[in-house]
C-alpha cells in the first residue's frame, strides 16, 4: 500500500506535519511516493486558491495565529514571516528533492528545505544551502545538482502538480491513501486511522 505525498517546499503547514508524518510512515511501514509541486503557479490558480499576498488582510491574520498556536503544541520553533520567503527560485529546492528521491533518499531532503526556510531563516533556493543539505544527508551535491537541473526532473516536476489537480488536491500538505484524500496536518490522525484499518 502506498501514500501519495503532495506537498511544497514552500508550506508551513508542511513544516509543521512533517516529523509526525515521517513517524507515521516509519510505525506502519508504508511506501511513500513523495510528489513536491507547484503551488502558487499551479495549483491555486486552477482549484480557486490565492497566495498569501492576495488573501485578505483577515485571512492573512488568521494564518499567523494558526502558525503560532500549531507550533506552539507541538513545540517546533517557527519564523512566522521568515526572509527568504518566497525563496528567489521556489522550483528548485522541488527539484533537488525529486532528484534526492532518485537516488534513494527518502522523505529527508524535503524534510529539511521545510526546516531550513520555517526555522533556520536559510534560502533554499541558494546553491550553498542546498549543497549544505546534501552534505548532512550524506549526499553528492554536484551528483543531485546534475540531476536536478535536467528535463526529466523538470516534467516529473511538472507532473506531479497535474496528478494533483486531476486528484482533487488542492493544498498542502496532502495525503492521498487508498483514493481518499487527507488535507492538512491536522488531518494526519484521520490518515494514521485509515493506515491501521488496512494493517488489521
Amino acid at each position: 500500500m502506498k501514500i501519495e505525498y503532495y506537498f511544497s517546499v514552500l508550506s508551513p503547514f508542511t513544516y509543521l506535519g512533517k516529523d509526525r508524518f515521517t513517524k507515521i510512515v516509519s510505525d506502519h511501514n508504508f511506501e511513500v511516493i513523495e510528489k513536491p509541486f507547484d503551488l502558487v503557479g499551479d495549483i491555486f490558480p486552477n482549484t480557486g486558491g490565492l497566495p498569501v499576498p492576495k488573501r485578505h488582510p483577515a485571512r492573512q491574520k488568521y494564518r499567523l495565529l494558526e502558525l503560532t498556536r500549531i507550533a506552539k503544541k507541538l513545540n517546533l520553533p517557527i519564523n512566522k514571516q521568515p526572509k527568504f520567503f518566497p525563496p528567489k527560485d521556489p522550483h528548485l529546492p522541488a527539484k533537488f528533492v525529486i532528484a534526492s528521491n532518485k537516488m534513494g533518499n527518502k522523505l529527508s531532503f524535503g524534510n529539511e528545505c521545510l526546516k531550513y526556510l520555517w526555522s533556520l531563516e536559510k534560502d533554499i533556493s541558494d546553491f550553498n544551502i542546498l549543497q549544505e543539505i546534501c552534505e548532512k544527508l550524506s549526499l553528492n551535491f554536484e551528483e543531485i545538482k546534475k540531476m536536478a537541473l535536467n528535463d526529466e526532473i523538470k516534467k516529473e516536476y511538472q507532473q506531479n502538480s497535474e496528478d494533483a489537480i486531476k486528484n482533487d488536491v488542492f493544498g498542502a500538505p496532502s495525503y492521498v491513501f487508498n483514493n481518499e484524500i487527507f488535507w492538512g496536518q491536522d488531518r494526519l490522525d484521520y490518515l494514521e486511522e485509515a493506515l491501521k484499518s488496512k494493517q488489521t
